[in-house]
Parts: C-alpha cells; structure tokens; sequence
C-alpha cells in the first residue's frame, strides 16, 4: 500500500511540474496516467506484468525523471538504443519518403525498449535496475514486443515519417486520437499510447483507440471502396462468423468485419514485407476462400487446385507487384520481354478492398471486379477498368510474352493456327482481333448485323441461355449487344451456367482454353489437307457457340447453305474454318464471317489457292484442299 503511495505520488510530482509524458505533445489526464498501473509498461516491483524489475517500486522512472533527463523532452530517462541504422519499411507503391530517425522523433524513444538491444533497466539517472528476468534484460527477437529483432522495420509499418496525403491516405481528421507529431509525422505515438493498454479491451497493445472494424487504421486509410466492399461487410453473417485464429485472425475479434484490415494485413512482424500481409499472394486469400469463411460457392483455392485448365496463380509467386503499370521500370504491364514469365495473381483482377457483389450487363466490371488496374481499347493504362475486357487486356493484348506457339497445346488446348495469322507480329493480341475492321465478336464493339431469318446472322437468339436451355436473364441479345470474355471463358461447373452453383470467374474450367461450355476441336490429319477423325455432331458438342447461337438455325443451313454438310456430315468443328476472336489483318473479301482458316487442318488446293471469297448475300466460294477432298473455287 506505501509503494503504491510513493507511486500515486511520482505521477503527482510530475504534474505539478507540468509532465504528463505524452510524446506527441497532446496532454493526457491523470486518470489516464493512473492506467499504468499493472499494465505491460508497469515495471514497477509490485506490478502485476510479468516482465517488471525486483526492487524498483516507482513507476514512472523507467522512461522519465524530473531532472537531467535526456533528451530535455519529454524528461526522457532511459538510455537510447545506439543501432547507428535500421532497416526501413519500403514499398513499390509507397509515395512518402522514409528516413532514419533523428533524436527529434519519439519514435526513438520507444525503441530504446522495443528494438531489443538496451536493457528494460537501463535508466540515465538511476542505473541499471535489477529484471525478474535478468539485470540486462532486454526483449528477445521473440518477444512480440520487440518490432527489430533484429533485421529491422522493413515488416513493420512505417513511422517516423511525414505522410503524402493522398486518394487513399489523409491525415487523421480533428478531434481523432489517432494524431500525427508536431511536425506532421507519423510516430509510434500515433497509434499507441504508452500511459494506456486497453483502450481497445479486446487487442489491448496501447493502441489510442479501439481497432474494431479497422477504426484505428481508416483514421489514415482511405481505400476507394472499401466501405462497400465484401470485406468490409460480408453478406453472409455466417460466412463471417467463420474467421477465426484457426484462419489466421490475430487480433481477438471473431470475423472478417471486425478485423477488417487485419484480416489481411499485419502492421507489425508480417510475413510478408512491402504491403505487410499476413501470407503471400494467393494464401492470403485462401485462408477465407477454401471453403471455411466464404461458403462452398467461394471456394476459389479448389478452382485454381483442381481444375485441368486454370489461370496460372498457383505456379507464379511473387512476380506480381502492385505498382504494375506502362511507366514501372521495374514491373512493367504491357510485358516488354518476350521472354517473361507468363504470370498472374488474384490481385490482378480483384482488388480486395473494393469488391463487393454488385452485377452489371456487357461490357461494364461487376463488383467482383471493381477498381483493378486494366488496360483500354486503345490500350492506354488505367487505374481502374470501366470494362471487364480491360481487365483481360493487361495481359492477353500487347505484352510481348503471349504465347505464341501455334498448333500446340500450351497448356490451355490446341491452338488453332491461322491462316491470316501467318508472319503477324501481332498474333493472338485480342485487343486488336476485337477492334478488326473485318470481322469479330462484339466483346469491345457492337457488331450492328441484322437479325432474323432474313438477317446476317439469323442464327442469333433473342437472349443468352443457360445450360438448361433457358434465357438468363437481363441478358438480351441484338445487333447493338455485347458480351464479356468471361460469356465463353468461365467456370464449367459454375452458377455462371444459370443452374450451376460452383464459383463464377475464370479461375479455372475442366474444358479446354478455361471455356464455359463444350466447343469441339478436331485432331489435325497427319498432312493438312487429309482426312480427319470427325466429330459426331450434336448441340451438345458445340455448347458453348448454342449458348446465343441457335444451332438449329446454323445445321438448317439458313445463313450458310453448307454447313450442314461440313459441320454434321463432315464432322468438321466450327474451329475448321471460324476464328472466334476476330480477324487481326485480312478483308472483307476473305475473311468475313470470322473466316480464318485452320492451317493445321486446312491445305491450298491442286492449284496452290487457299481462301474463302465473299460474293455477295450469303455467297462464296471456297479453294482449298480439306477432308481429303479438293475444292477449287466451290461456290454456294
């Protein structure tokens, strides 16, 4: 009771001479100052801490003493680290400049304990004071508490530095408790208040205020989207519920919601420098996406782990970088070598700050998609894409690390090689084969033909429809409509089919080139131009092109009175003779109706001629040697 006395009365000293200790030069109650008592920062012989010394019973002269402090403010009384450097926190995407700290920073007085090499003891004017655990105890490198151990800050959040306000980082508003110092910096200070531990009663750690729901870190952070993004509040109640330690919650709250950043991020020791997260890359998503925080629908780690084709984020670690852009020396997007890995992460098309669940018509991004980085039509950067094509642009447009091996499995199915192809340094760029001046698919432009039985494509249905054959709705189809990439490349299995309940997305297909819906390749003759194995015709072998175009139209001959014979009698694939995409190069003439012959299947005729001439309304002619079979200037 005496020493509490003696203590009660160091606090009361110290306010009669004007201390309350605060570093940041805001000034505290006495009550506050009270709160040390058994807190961790009560070191105090009587204290109730673990770590506390074994004859000291005056709390406040582990840090401070009224006289001959060091330096002057704020009364400083235990000695300084002398690390003559640390390592500093550094990102890709960090617009503020960071610096050692200089004897102006407070930051440096709390290192003095927390960087692990002074001793909890080691007071300026009262000697070294004698530790439970040691007369020089100083923290470990595996204490918590000890932020250096070590190696530095470089995984820690930066402090000690002066902000750059911008789109998604402000300075704290009036009034908040989370402050800058004097000088308009970051300090340790700013999130923590060493007089108080349990402002927030559930992470305690001295924070200046509850961190319930990331409170603390949006004082600074102001991400675009994040209030209504998923995870910032998930639909499901339940699915939320599931976040727990066992997923990697570290704070003590329960669910996504209230962890908020954290879920993700660490601002202290994380695993992974640069954006502080938790796990790398896709671990960090798969720790709610496996199927035990979001439902069975979100299981995104079983798309990318079992399906046969699937975008490749599980064999690329660590070559995404978030500053990815046409001006990164480092990352640049375009891809400017040939050959570099070919990579992708799930931040490339989710940005998890900003998704939510909100759906859009063609070509506009979802939800899923919102604020992701893409590249336009006229394949300018953007920061955030209008359009889901801009997101798959980044990659399957102008880099110049495309695959470009043709009539070969590459590891997504055969590609077909074309005949228009041929010497064009820009093969299998979809940007430029959806803006062709000849033919294309409307993923960027509509195509405007006439529908109808008397129409350019009669074969076209009034509206997409699912894989039981129904519309889906609020999708229509017209000559004014356009479709997503994701109509042909998505999840076989999932609820984008209408009747499916797996996730949607391009994460993986058990069809070749991550397709939705079945569309049958034929295996290339031994010699161009041969026979081939043919395929047994039926809607269900060409799915995917049924899903808005009426196969019954197409086999009826009513816009091309042969394909029957080709497509049923034959055996012949659409592939045979249509590239899918668009034409990049060829005219009007040749190469209308998406003509593009397979090279691999198809061989000039007797007279050296390969190519399809349009002749008008649904008639041309054809010279090439196919099936076995010569064709010379065949006419319909």
């Amino acid at each position: 009771m005496e020493k509490r006395k003696l203590l009660q009365l160091c606090v009361i000293l110290s306010v009669g001479v004007g201390l309350f200790f605060a570093f940041d030069g805001t000034v505290h109650s006495q009550n506050s100052k009270s709160l040390i008592f058994n807190s961790k920062h009560d070191f105090t012989v009587q204290s109730a801490a673990t770590i506390r010394s074994t004859t000291e019973d005056k709390a406040c002269i582990f840090c401070h003493t009224p006289h001959n402090a060091n330096p002057a403010t704020p009364l400083w009384n235990h000695q300084n680290s002398n690390v003559p450097a640390y390592q500093l926190y550094s990102s890709t995407t960090l617009r503020a400049t960071m610096s050692q700290m200089t004897n102006a920073d407070s930051s440096k007085l709390c290192l003095s304990c927390h960087d692990g090499t002074i001793a909890m003891g080691d007071t300026i004017n009262n000697g070294l004071i004698p530790f439970v655990q040691g007369s020089n105890y100083t923290l470990p490198p595996s204490s918590a508490s000890n932020i250096h151990k070590g190696t530095g800050f470089a995984d820690d959040h930066p402090f000690s530095f002066t902000p750059v306000v911008g789109s998604e980082v402000q300075n704290p508003p009036p009034n908040d408790r989370v402050r800058l110092d004097r000088l308009g910096k970051v300090q340790c200070s700013s999130c923590h208040d060493p007089h108080v531990e349990n402002l927030d009663a559930t992470m305690g750690k001295f924070l200046v205020k509850a961190n319930l729901r990331s409170a603390l870190c949006l004082s600074c952070h102001t991400n675009t989207g994040w209030n209504t993004s998923s995870h910032y509040q998930p639909a499901s109640a339940l699915d939320d519920a599931r976040y727990t330690a066992t997923q990697g919650a570290h704070t003590g709250y329960t669910g996504v919601a209230n962890n908020g950043c954290e879920s993700c991020h660490r601002p202290h020791t994380s695993a992974f420098a640069g954006r502080l997260q938790k796990f790398n890359e896709e671990n960090a998503c798969y720790k709610c996406h496996n199927g035990t925080v979001a439902d069975s629908n979100k299981n995104i780690q079983a798309e990318f782990q079992n399906k046969i084709y699937r975008h490749p984020v599980n064999l690329t670690p660590s070559v995404h970088d978030a500053s990815e852009g046409r001006n990164s020396a480092s990352f640049p997007l375009p891809e400017t070598a040939a050959g570099a890995a070919r990579h992708v992460e799930c931040a490339d098309c989710h940005n998890s700050h900003s998704a939510n669940a909100q759906t859009a018509s063609p070509p506009s991004v979802s939800g899923a998609l919102f604020n992701v980085k893409g590249f336009t039509s006229s394949g300018l950067g953007t920061n955030s894409a209008q359009f889901e094509y801009e997101i798959c642009l980044k990659c399957h447009a102008d880099s110049a690390n495309k695959p470009q091996a043709m009539s070969s499995d590459i590891g997504f199915g055969r590609a077909p090689d074309r005949l228009v192809n041929q010497n064009n340094p820009s093969v299998a760029n979809k940007r430029l084969e959806f803006l062709s001046s000849v033919s294309f698919h409307p993923v960027i432009n509509p195509r405007g033909l006439s529908t109808g039985t008397n129409g350019e494509v009669p074969s076209l249905r009034t509206a997409v429809i699912g894989s039981n054959g129904q519309p889906l709705p609020g999708r229509p189809l017209s000559p004014g409509s356009l479709i997503y990439c994701s109509d042909c490349h998505n999840n076989n299995l999932g609820r984008n089919l209408g009747t499916g309940t797996a996730p949607a997305g391009t994460h993986g297909s058990n069809l070749v080139h991550l397709l939705e819906r079945n569309y049958s390749y034929n295996t290339p003759p031994a010699t161009p131009g041969g026979d081939f194995p043919r395929i047994t015709y039926s809607t269900a072998a060409y799915a995917l092109c049924d899903k808005c175009h009426d196969l019954n139209s197409i086999v009826n001959d009513r816009s091309f009175s042969e394909h029957r014979k080709h497509i049923v009698e034959v055996g012949a694939s659409c592939s045979v003779c249509h590239d899918a995409h668009g034409i990049n190069g060829g005219n009007t003439v040749n190469n209308s109706h998406l003509i593009n012959f397979d090279l691999s299947i198809v061989a000039p005729n007797s007279r050296g001629l390969l190519e399809y001439r349009a002749t008008g309304f649904r008639n041309g002619s054809c010279s090439l040697n196919c099936h076995g079979e010569n064709h010379n200037a065949f006419s319909y």
